[in-house]
């Protein structure tokens, strides 16, 4: 089931008959957690299992993580020694630790072997890869979704284990975790910004109602209607390399970062329209990227969530810009090839991570340059300078 479908439109009314027309806030949770299972089965349905499965490995997890991190929980047991109790505490933390290791190593083993393993295979023996399988065999059976998935899980044990209240039910979990708006592309959405929503089901607003079909319609309009027949130029242009002129490739060139970001934007649209008419909001995901003033700008601005993400889960723990100029160049290559492979096992995807670290370490040095030298500063703030740095 497509989001740009007439089946999906029947869907998304039928859910919202059934879901309004009860009272209780848990019949409704269960309606949304059923009809995002048929969602996920209409695409595919032998993973509808495996789901379930990795969703209450999580929710357990997550429980393990949140015992004794509530700040009632920490007085201190009079019968035992300070230092006793100190001792306790810290071989608590410790064992912590490992479950949190636990939890991101079976997410991150998860991704590894559905969308990394196959292609490996493929590159390094052609041959095995070929007697088990062809690589784009491997990748139509790779989970829906599963990239968003597993950042999700990692997001949520990590600010369990930071101290973040752990889901107490698992309807609310597997609610969370399941709802079909952003399933399959996002975006990403932290547990705490759903549970207090969850908790407080409201029928949405007129105004919101509206804002949620405004949405829709003008997601559907950016995929169907731009970014489709933007893709059949571009598609068209690099087919036929030879034939085609140099205006012919620029032209193309800049049709497919305009589709690239009219058709996932158009997604997030219709995702985020959707949740509204549930009376749930999710995070917005795209601020205007192309009107960006420096590529640092156009991070803040493209794919927020995961940006928020690899800041709080990835660079802020390799030490962000604590450890001096050199390190933070480093975070920041790591960080970005990271997020080219999350995209996609394909190397294209790896150079183009590194060339958006690259460009992020070239904006940080200029930066620091800049700061003494009010010429320079100058320049990156007007308009020549502005192309430059986006170039």
């Amino acid at each position: 089931m497509n989001f740009i479908s007439f089946a999906y439109g029947l869907f998304l009314l039928s859910v919202l008959g059934i879901y309004w027309s009860v009272e209780q806030q848990k019949l409704r949770l269960w309606t949304l957690i059923i009809a995002s299972l048929i969602f996920y089965a209409s695409n595919q349905i032998y993973y509808v299992p495996l789901l379930l499965t990795l969703t209450y490995i999580n929710f357990r997890l997550g429980l393990a993580l949140g015992q004794n991190t509530s700040p009632g929980k920490h007085t201190l047991d009079w019968r035992i020694s300070n230092e006793q109790w100190q001792f306790a505490q810290a071989d608590w933390n410790r064992h912590r630790l490992k479950v949190l290791w636990l939890g991101i190593s079976l997410n991150i083993l998860l991704l590894f072997g559905f969308k990394y393993l196959p292609p490996l295979f493929n590159f390094f023996n052609p041959s095995v890869a070929n007697s088990v399988g062809s690589g784009s065999t491997f990748k139509a059976m790779a989970p829906l979704g599963i990239s968003f998935f597993t950042f999700e899980c990692i997001a949520y044990l990590v600010d369990v284990y930071r101290g973040a209240p752990a889901a107490e039910q698992f309807i609310l979990f597997a609610s969370y975790k399941s709802f079909f708006a952003k399933l399959i592309s996002g975006p990403i959405t932290r547990y705490h910004h759903l549970e207090n929503q969850f908790n407080n089901l409201k029928l949405p607003h007129a105004n919101t109602i509206a804002e949620g079909l405004w949405l829709i319609a003008r997601g559907a309009a950016k995929k169907a209607l731009l970014a489709d027949n933007l893709g059949i130029f571009v598609d068209l242009a690099f087919s036929s390399l030879q034939r085609a002129g140099s205006v012919d490739l620029w032209l193309a060139t800049f049709a497919y970062g305009l589709q690239l970001y009219l058709d996932f934007s158009g997604y997030v649209d219709i995702a985020r329209g959707s949740a509204l008419l549930f009376g749930l909001v999710l995070p917005e995901n795209f601020n205007h990227p192309y009107f960006s003033t420096s590529i640092a700008d156009f991070w803040r601005r493209w794919h927020m969530t995961l940006g928020d993400w690899l800041r709080n889960y990835l660079y802020f723990p390799l030490g962000g810009s604590r450890k001096g100029l050199a390190h933070t160049c480093l975070n920041l290559m790591i960080v970005m090839v990271i997020a080219g492979i999350w995209h996609d096992a394909a190397l294209g995807w790896v150079v183009w991570g590194a060339y958006h670290g690259f460009a992020l370490v070239v904006h940080r040095l200029t930066d620091v340059i800049s700061d003494r030298f009010e010429a320079l500063e100058n320049f990156w703030q007007n308009p020549a300078g502005v192309i430059f740095s986006l170039a």
